[in-house]
């Protein structure tokens, strides 16, 4: 049973209070958001395909002659560096908890928000989105669970808007370091200089743009143009409370939580390398491989991760055996941890649902 404090009056963060100052009614689009949202079917489905992938890739290392290189690196394996990406991803995951909890400023308990966040990144690990799938069953579980449905949407979009943020800043960081020569590696400035172009470019677009472009009038025009302004007004709105809430009320949990998100995963997969002997990118090149490798999620395709990272690794001029090994290795844990954590954190939602019932409001 989730114990919820319900946001005071002066909180200016429901992204339906821009629509209806627009004359927009967000309820219908809402509602639709929420049946379009993943099922635990789905997840396990894709999880099951993801398993059988990992078994045929297995196999493959084992038996197919030219991969040879492969086992190689798996022969002679470091058992404190696989403990150690271990480890690093519990972080990572627990760091997500913990960014959850500031994005709903703490009005969610921590065993509240450890059960809904490692829910949503198994569904992250199982639903290839960029990471949106996870955030969109995870503000689902919320809404049924008795929290508002306008602030529930609101501070996932916030979720995801940090976290994101926080990789197109180290894009923007480590790609500018590369290019001045101010830390290890060597590398062309189209494979630094330009990943952080682009990475500015985007963030200060999804700042910037919905609020400068004009904004549509829904009444002219049909569904299409009435759905472009609704997802202005709700973009205008999330993008302002992130700001606020990073720059201006400076919460914590949000912001630490975010980073540590990201750093520990960086750290885990950089692990995973070394437990193979070694060998990747310098530190900057191995974030920017790392982020740019991430974008395959995008692509909502088992194994689209598991692609894009390889293909990253080896164009940052990673042995392709150490690329696919350590991959391979680090997404046993990248998945393995938050499947474990999420299915505990379902079974004690379904526990607490059996034994309090509906959710309450405080």
């Amino acid at each position: 049973m989730l114990q919820f404090v319900e946001p005071s009056p002066e909180l200016k963060d429901d992204p339906c209070a821009e629509l209806r100052s627009r004359g927009l009614d967000c309820t219908e689009e809402v509602e639709a958001a929420r049946q379009k949202a993943p099922e635990g079917r789905r997840i396990l489905v894709n999880g099951l395909l993801a398993a059988g992938l990992a078994v045929l890739a297995a196999a493959a290392v084992v038996w197919v002659p030219f991969l040879e290189p492969i086992r190689d690196r798996f022969a002679d394996t470091d058992p404190g560096w696989v403990v150690a990406a271990f480890v690093l991803q519990l972080l990572s995951v627990l760091s997500f908890v913990v960014a959850l909890r500031g994005a709903f400023e703490r009005r969610l308990d921590w065993r509240e928000s450890f059960d809904v966040g490692v829910v949503e990144e198994s569904a992250n690990v199982f639903l290839p989105s960029g990471g949106s799938g996870g955030l969109a069953l995870g503000a689902v579980i919320l809404i049924r669970s008795g929290i508002p449905t306008a602030f529930a949407a609101s501070r996932s979009a916030v979720l995801f808007l940090v976290t994101s943020g926080v990789s197109a800043g180290a894009l923007i960081v480590f790609g500018l370091l590369e290019a001045a020569n101010l830390i290890p590696g060597d590398a062309a400035l189209s494979a630094t200089l330009v990943p952080a172009a682009i990475a500015a470019l985007i963030l200060a677009a999804v700042i910037v743009l919905p609020r400068v472009i004009p904004q549509l009038d829904p009444e002219k025009g049909g569904r299409i143009r009435r759905a472009v302004a609704l997802a202005q007004a709700w973009l205008v709105g999330a993008v302002s409370t992130s700001v606020e809430m990073v720059l201006g009320r400076r919460e914590v949990l949000l912001i630490a939580g975010a980073i540590g998100y990201y750093a520990f995963d960086v750290a885990s997969m950089g692990a995973a390398f070394e437990a193979l002997g070694g060998g990747g990118p310098a530190l900057g090149l191995f974030v920017l491989a790392y982020t740019i490798g991430h974008a395959g999620a995008i692509v909502p395709l088992p194994g689209s991760a598991e692609g894009g990272l390889v293909g990253a690794f080896t164009l940052y001029a990673a042995p392709l055996s150490l690329s696919v090994g350590g991959v391979l290795l680090y997404r046993v844990f990248h998945a393995g941890v938050p499947f474990l954590l999420g299915a505990l954190g379902l079974a004690d939602m379904s526990r607490r649902r059996v034994k309090g019932g509906e959710a309450t409001v405080a």
